[in-house]
């Protein structure tokens, strides 16, 4: 069975991915093949064809059509959402009897819960808003999936934390993580946050409490320094989600949800919400999938057709993202030469030479595999420092546009993690703020951020040998089996998902070199 899962155009992350007999096989953002950030709002088309091609398949071959979002006639304020124009921007058509729509938040549920491996879990998807309510929590159990509660598009803690990210001078659906680094400078004042009822078992927002708790913050224009009042309005938005996200865990696990919880939608995308989840005591396990905003309603919305289509459902745990586009070295070596790119050669140890430039002090481009999906680079498609140095946390901001303020993760060798990490110590996918153990800060201090924590990435080898082949050479170097990783992008850009793309990246910034799957190159 070949289910073709979609986000539907209205969506603010678009994308498409392919299912094969319950097996995830291939996801690809949009934003990484049309090179336009985010793509909100933009026909999932190329990712589309994209699917097509790496499954060797044309549309007739596709048994169903799985789209994560409502069908029209179950939307309201269509007029708000042109349904059927949107509809028709897709390469199909709806009415075709191979077509299967999924409530967006039941699609957003099932990507975490079905990719988690747990027999049993309580599940919580919040995000600004998707269909007719901003979230859900409910339960799975094996093949079943129940919803016990929904969130209202009117009590949205997705919008509310969107709408403090604008008020303190940052970009709506772009920023947010700003706001998250931010807040551990600040101080939370929850007492002088009163829009909250937390008096039931899932708290609810008062939008007209909120808007004039909104209106007594400090606007910041983009240029404004970042003042007290900023850091503790961040602080504050934070401490918010951070309880309401407890008390929906408390809830869930009260209800029956047991000792295990998924995470997704795109407030899971607060890598400090998920880290106090996950050492709340409500949960001994957490998982969120590599993409949990948007993107994750198309792999949801699949898995969720092939369950009730084929009558089982995929029990296996996801571990490895690198499910999109990848390219041979012969691919890489045509791009260098049409590129005229610099100095390049061909490496019998590519590993060795990257890690002996890292512990140099070079700043190396990671272009290697296939391509990891979602927003966080995972050792596909990295940029790689030294996190021994702490002042690589500065160069590396600069060199990519960001705040010095900012935080920034590191890639630990799995063996090493219990050593680095305080507490449970498994995050494949860069999702999680952790506590950094003493060795940590000592360790790698540019990788800890200043609340003492870690949004940490464990990589063992079957997930990605030769990125764990790198960090076992560094560490073999060092004495540390682990390196900052972040993004090969610069500000503003999509991730880099071609050769090009990397090599124009590589030459528009301060990078000292790059390794793109067997070659080394260099700017001289």
């Amino acid at each position: 069975m070949i289910v073709l899962g979609v986000t539907h155009p209205i969506s603010w992350n678009t994308g498409a991915c392919l299912v094969k007999d319950g097996e995830l096989v291939f996801v690809v953002e949009e934003e990484r093949l049309n090179r336009f950030k985010f793509s909100s709002r933009v026909p999932p088309l190329l990712s589309i064809e994209a699917c097509l091609k790496a499954g060797g398949i044309g549309m007739d071959d596709v048994d169903f059509f799985a789209v994560g979002w409502e069908a029209g006639n179950k939307q309201k304020r269509k007029k708000r959402f042109p349904w059927n124009y949107l509809a028709r921007l897709l390469p199909f058509d709806i009415e075709d009897s191979r077509v299967r729509f999924v409530r967006h938040h039941l699609a957003h549920a099932i990507a975490s819960y079905f990719l988690s491996g747990f027999g049993k879990a309580g599940v919580i998807s919040l995000d600004a808003y998707g269909g007719s309510e901003s979230g859900v929590l409910g339960i799975g159990d094996g093949a079943d999936f129940k919803i016990l509660k929904s969130v209202p598009t009117k009590a949205s803690w997705g919008w509310i934390y969107s709408e403090v990210t604008t008020a303190l001078g940052f970009r709506f659906h772009s920023d947010e993580g700003k706001v998250m680094g931010l807040a551990s400078y600040g101080e939370p004042d929850l007492e002088g946050a009163d829009f909250v009822d937390w008096d039931r078992d899932v708290p609810l927002i008062d939008r007209n409490r909120f808007r004039a708790y909104l209106s007594r913050i400090k606007g910041r224009s983009k240029s404004a320094p970042i003042t007290g009042e900023h850091r503790n309005a961040a602080a504050t938005i934070q401490a918010v989600l951070e309880r309401g996200a407890l008390q929906m865990a408390e809830y869930l696990s009260g209800a029956g949800g047991g000792r295990k919880l998924c995470v997704s939608g795109g407030c899971a995308l607060n890598c400090s919400m998920n880290g106090a989840l996950l050492r709340s005591g409500f949960a001994d396990e957490l998982y969120v999938n590599p993409a949990p905003h948007d993107l994750s309603t198309a792999i949801g919305a699949a898995l969720w057709v092939y369950r009730e289509e084929a009558g089982n459902w995929p029990s296996g745990r996801l571990t490895n993202a690198f499910l999109g586009p990848g390219f041979a070295d012969a691919e890489v070596e045509a791009a260098l030469r049409t590129a005229g790119a610099g100095r390049y050669r061909r490496m019998d140890d590519v590993c060795g030479e990257a890690a002996q430039r890292l512990a140099a002090g070079e700043v190396v481009g990671w272009f290697q595999g296939r391509s990891e999906f979602g927003p966080r680079a995972l050792g596909g498609r990295s940029i790689l420092a030294d996190a021994r140095d702490d002042q690589m946390r500065r160069r590396v901001n600069d060199l990519k546009g960001r705040e010095e303020w900012r935080p920034l993760a590191p890639s630990i060798m799995a063996e090493e993690a219990g050593g680095m990490i305080d507490g449970p110590a498994d995050s494949p996918f860069m999702q999680m703020a952790l506590m950094a153990s003493e060795r940590a800060r000592e360790a790698i201090p540019a990788a800890v951020h200043v609340d003492g924590t870690m949004r940490a990435q464990t990589v063992a080898h079957g997930d990605n040998p030769r990125f764990h082949d790198l960090l076992a050479r560094f560490r073999d170097m060092t004495g540390v089996g682990a390196l900052i990783n972040t993004s090969f992008n610069l500000s503003r850009q999509p991730i880099v998902m071609t050769p090009r793309d990397a090599l124009a990246t590589f030459f528009a910034s301060p990078m000292d070199s790059m390794a793109m799957g067997d070659f080394m190159v260099s700017k001289d």
